[in-house]
């Protein structure tokens, strides 16, 4: 067994810049480009299924819905693909080490893309299953952990755990993986090195294990405790240099909101490399291991890179990477800046929205409190919009300026150049004072890759045309995925849908009656938070519609929100409403948090 772990420590040592780089690069390129397929996925499944919002209430409906099926299968077949290319890359890798050869990066990528090409000519899909298999056995815990502290999938573990025949059901999985991985654990060597077919390969793997399945799974069980171990300490570490950053360097009123949402983007990083690393480490572990257990002399296959095709393969490889990594770079980019379907709410989780932006500590409906909003860490800012004399849409709430700028007339009345000569921040306080009213326009081009906007349109009689207007605004900054546009006129609405069918809207009302969250028109309900129920919210989840309540000011409220699993909290203070909603159990101060993260 000590032999076994030096060799591995050894095969893992060598060569291991030029591994590390390819499986980094590897891993941002398909990680990135699959993400991006399941985001695009989920998003015209749930179209097709009639759902705005997958939550715990319809996530059943919608998985046995036929188009959900065709298309998980197909993100299936494109993962197992993937999974497949890069056992190829490691398998080519270690095979490269052992006859000591330190390949480029390009070189292992060929390699991998030679060893794809192969399964697929032979058909050997079996053999993608079980490297699905053996990923999913591999990474028990990185999983788990994903489903339990990531938001908004935590639910699901949580959904899981709660139940008794849940607890089966999984353990009966992970014993049906051991039967299934274990005596195949050297069939992708046999397959992708050996050039033998699934059944052959796993006969082989199985042949080279009857006598040696104690002595293996105790050793990969040491070496994966080992990691597991290592990772909760590097956890720990990171958490920890974390809250003396936000102690040290963070407005304290911010502290426990903040640190959350940065043990939330640790967890991600530390999970992402985790995966690279244990994959790296578990082909190198079992290639020693096939490697001296066989008795066969292996010889030297052209999977490597011959000398008469080097070149073409490194060309091949050079291409395929740079168009990979350049088109996941531009999804990144999109994702980062235009928004996300996933992470725009098509998962409920709770958000928090800055009521008229942090309308406590700036003045309302300005740049000031929207920028305030995202300093508070908001998920959305909540503006209201009307339309000038002159066809321009600004921000603003009340029928008339009085409350805000001492005069007793309407937006509407003024053109946009009147209104510049007004002040809408002194009333505030005077450090406001001077304070303009923005355009919408003006608050997209600095929300947008920084905040989620709730655009609120004002009932401006029905010949208005300014639904369309703001439209045309969401469109013009590709905004879809950062907004939703909210009003109490139904018909705005529709018309808003019936121009883009992307955007998402939500219907505004003062009480709950009847089914109106069933039209098609409209994709959340926004309610005074008095009003919600848990039936209401069951009921509005079931047909695929988020509930935002508003405006949530007591921690009670925001208690009571929380527990009902409202979808977004429209509160005056965000900080606050975030501490509540996303601490750990009742953890009141910094150190109790640490506590509860860290147990």
């Amino acid at each position: 067994m000590s032999t076994l772990t030096k060799d591995t420590l050894r095969i893992l040592k060598y060569n291991r810049k030029n591994a590390f780089f390819f499986s980094l690069v590897f891993r941002l390129v398909t990680t990135t480009l699959y993400l991006f397929a399941l985001d695009r996925g989920l998003f015209i499944a749930l179209k097709l299924a009639g759902y705005s919002y997958l939550t715990a209430a319809n996530i059943g409906d919608f998985l046995l819905k036929p188009w959900t099926i065709v298309i998980l299968a197909v993100l299936i077949f494109f993962g197992i693909l993937i999974l497949i290319f890069e056992t190829g890359c490691f398998l080519t890798l270690f095979q490269g080490i052992y006859y000591t050869r330190k390949l480029k990066p390009w070189e292992i990528l060929s390699g991998g893309l030679i060893k794809l090409w192969d399964e697929i000519r032979k058909k050997n899909w079996r053999l993608g299953l079980l490297i699905l298999a053996n990923y999913t056995l591999a990474n028990l815990y990185l999983i788990y952990r994903f489903f339990t502290h990531i938001k908004p999938l935590d639910f699901v573990m949580d959904e899981i755990l709660s139940e008794p025949m849940g607890k089966v059901i999984l353990t009966l999985v992970i014993i049906l993986l051991l039967v299934a991985v274990v005596p195949g654990l050297y069939t992708f060597h046999a397959c992708m090195v050996e050039q033998k077919n699934f059944r052959e390969g796993y006969l082989r793997s199985w042949w080279l294990l009857r006598h040696r399945i104690p002595k293996v799974i105790c050793l990969l069980t040491i070496y994966y405790g080992a990691f597991v171990l290592l990772l909760k300490l590097v956890y720990f570490f990171c958490v920890l240099i974390t809250a003396v950053a936000v102690i040290l360097f963070t407005d304290n009123r911010l502290a426990l909101a903040f640190l959350p949402a940065a043990c939330a983007r640790i967890d991600l990083v530390l999970l992402f490399l985790s995966s690279m690393l244990l994959a790296m480490g578990n082909y190198g572990a079992l290639s020693v291991q096939y490697f001296q257990f066989s008795s066969r002399v292996l010889k030297k296959s052209g999977n490597i890179s011959d000398s008469g095709t080097r070149w073409a393969n490194r060309k091949t490889a050079l291409i395929s990477i740079s168009a990979a990594t350049i088109f996941s770079l531009l999804t990144l980019f999109h994702v980062v800046y235009n928004g996300s379907a996933i992470a725009g709410g098509i998962l409920s989780t709770v958000q928090i929205t800055a009521h008229r932006g942090s309308s406590k500590e700036a003045p309302e409906n300005t740049m000031a409190a929207i920028k305030q909003a995202v300093a508070d860490l908001s998920d959305y800012a909540e503006i209201d919009v009307q339309e000038t004399k002159d066809g321009v849409v600004v921000l603003g709430h009340d029928s008339t300026l009085r409350r805000v700028a001492g005069v007793n007339r309407t937006i509407g009345s003024y053109t946009f150049e009147e209104l510049q000569a007004l002040d809408v921040g002194g009333w505030f306080s005077e450090d406001f004072k001077e304070e303009k009213i923005p355009t919408l326009e003006e608050v997209m081009e600095y929300c947008k890759g920084k905040i989620n906007l709730n655009i609120e349109i004002k009932g401006a009689g029905d010949d208005s045309l300014l639904p369309e207007k703001v439209a045309l605004l969401i469109d013009k900054y590709q905004m879809a995925e950062q907004c939703v546009v909210t009003s109490s006129r139904f018909t705005y609405l529709s018309r808003i849908k019936k121009l883009d069918e992307k955007i998402r809207t939500g219907y505004i009302v003062s009480a709950a009656y009847g089914n109106y969250y069933s039209s098609d028109d409209i994709d959340l309900i926004s309610l005074q938070s008095s009003f919600v129920t848990e039936r209401l919210v069951e009921a509005a989840h079931q047909k695929g519609k988020a509930v935002h309540a508003w405006t949530v000011n007591s921690k009670s409220e925001m208690e009571r929100m929380k527990m009902l699993s409202v979808d977004n909290i429209i509160t005056d203070y965000p900080v606050l409403a975030r501490e509540i909603i996303y601490r750990e159990e009742a953890a009141e101060n910094l150190l109790e948090y640490l506590r509860l993260v860290l147990k």
